[in-house]
């Protein structure tokens, strides 16, 4: 069982009444600053069940690009869209909720109401929520709803993450912005104690935390500098997921995450349609690229349970999908 955990969708009517559809790549602003690519396999659901066949993918657990920053009533149209997916499709797509966190008693009713009512699978926000750092005490309300569900919550990066001065331009802030702020908001869910107050927390960070392997062992040595930690930093860090997104297969990140992330603690994405489509990129890498990659995880020289779970097994025991696909 092949999941993908980062697949983006965007209901086409949504797409429509923000004035972003287009069937030709177009791009979503903020002033100058590109944040999203638009295109039509965004919205084609029956484009992507083919190339789900193409790739050998199973099951996609779908994210909205259009959702993270949406009002509640957005997200409550992405849900129900998920919702309809998920039936339709008997358990080849798989649907996070998206709600405005921030947003009290309102938007922990749509989470509940996206679990229990509509039958998603877990949450899905951003490194930053409106320029919030993940260990702002104004998300702790959204924290234990997840606690209370049981339901993962998947940490996608910030379209345009703020506070980087230097990383305003020259598409930047896509390009490294977003892999920095990941690594900052892996780190900050350590040292600001999010896991010491939420330990029941199931986190799935995408884009192996922004590369975070690469710096794990100046964090591990110096994290005692924090003043915050009450273990070694290392086991919190092995509390948490990552997903294997963000770099188009390249085997250098997976070379290096695998360097400093446990193999349990990893699950298999793509990032399609934003990779591995030719759209994000200009290595022409397509549905054979992602079968190859799928292909480079079953060759890794660890044990085949270990390769079995990145490929699938974690993320069905996460999202508690292993009952409906026995």
């Amino acid at each position: 069982m092949i999941v993908d955990f980062q697949r983006h969708y965007v209901p086409e009517e949504l797409a429509r009444k923000r004035g972003l559809y287009s069937e030709k790549t177009s791009f979503a602003k903020a002033g100058t600053m590109p944040r999203l690519t638009m295109h039509s396999k965004l919205y084609d659901v029956e484009a992507q069940l083919r190339d789900m066949g193409e790739a050998g993918i199973d099951v996609s657990v779908l994210s909205s690009p259009l959702g993270w920053d949406a009002p509640l009533s957005d997200c409550q149209f992405i849900n129900d869209k998920f919702s309809e997916l998920q039936q339709r499709f008997h358990g080849q797509f798989v649907g996070l909720a998206h709600a405005p966190v921030l947003e009290g008693e309102l938007a922990m009713k749509e989470l509940d109401r996206a679990i229990k009512d509509l039958g998603l699978h877990g949450f899905t926000i951003t490194s930053q929520v409106k320029g919030l750092s993940l260990d702002s005490p104004k998300l702790y309300d959204f924290y234990a709803k997840a606690s209370e569900l049981d339901v993962p919550i998947f940490v996608h990066p910030a379209l345009l993450p703020r506070g980087y001065e230097l990383l305003t331009d020259l598409d930047l802030p896509r390009v490294l912005g977003r892999e920095v702020d990941l690594s900052v908001a892996t780190t900050r869910i350590i040292a600001g104690g999010i896991l010491d107050r939420f330990p029941a927390l199931k986190f799935v960070i995408g884009h192996f935390g922004g590369g975070i392997s690469a710096v794990k062992d100046r964090l591990v040595a110096k994290g005692y500098r924090f003043g915050t930690l009450k273990r070694p930093f290392n086991d919190y860090f092995n509390m948490l997921h990552f997903d294997t997104a963000g770099f188009e297969g390249g085997l250098t990140a997976l070379r290096c995450g695998l360097l400093g992330i446990l193999p349990e603690r990893l699950v298999f994405a793509s990032d399609y349609p934003q990779d591995f489509t030719g759209v994000n990129t200009d290595t022409g890498k397509g549905m054979i690229a992602l079968r190859e990659y799928i292909d480079v995880v079953r060759h890794l020289e660890i044990k085949e349970e270990l390769k079995e779970g990145i490929l699938g097994g974690t993320a069905m025991r996460l999202l508690k999908l292993q009952d409906k696909k026995s």
